[in-house]
């Protein structure tokens, strides 16, 4: 028995649009880095290395790891991992990381501070779901 059909499919298609969101986020962290430089202000240390690091490195690792999942989930038994919880950890990761962002420059008091944890624990959880896919192909590849 293998994995349900068309699952490498979906982990490639995600791994692409991680990928991009990285190269997105790499741009736009450069830019932000190079004004913040220009200008002498280093208010948003926050918003730029979270971008650089969330956004570029922690992306672009999410993309390799689906790339990788999908040589291996078509042949593995059932229960490989689920295309589900990869759409859903992809969604979150995508969600909590703009959120945090945007939260990160807003001017205190403009909303309730524990809005800007919400997103972040959007990004532990994601990261989480991450490391459960990970964890199942990894029981299945033999020492």
């Amino acid at each position: 028995m293998v994995a349900e059909k068309g699952s490498a499919d979906v982990f490639r298609r995600i791994a692409r649009r991680y990928f991009r969101a990285a190269v997105v986020y790499l741009s736009l962290g450069v830019v932000v880095g190079t004004v913040m430089m220009r200008f002498g202000n280093n208010n948003y240390q926050f918003f730029h290395g979270h971008m650089l690091l969330v956004g570029v490195l922690l992306f672009a690792v999410y993309g390799i790891g689906s790339l990788w999942i999908s040589s291996r989930v078509d042949k593995m038994s059932p229960p490989g991992p689920s295309t589900f919880l990869a759409v859903a950890q992809f969604w979150l990761a995508n969600i909590g990381l703009p959120g945090m962002l945007l939260w990160s420059v807003l001017p205190i008091g403009l909303g309730p501070g524990w809005i800007g944890a919400v997103f972040g624990l959007m990004e532990a959880v994601a990261a989480v779901m991450y490391g459960l896919m990970s964890w199942r192909v990894l029981k299945t590849i033999e020492s």
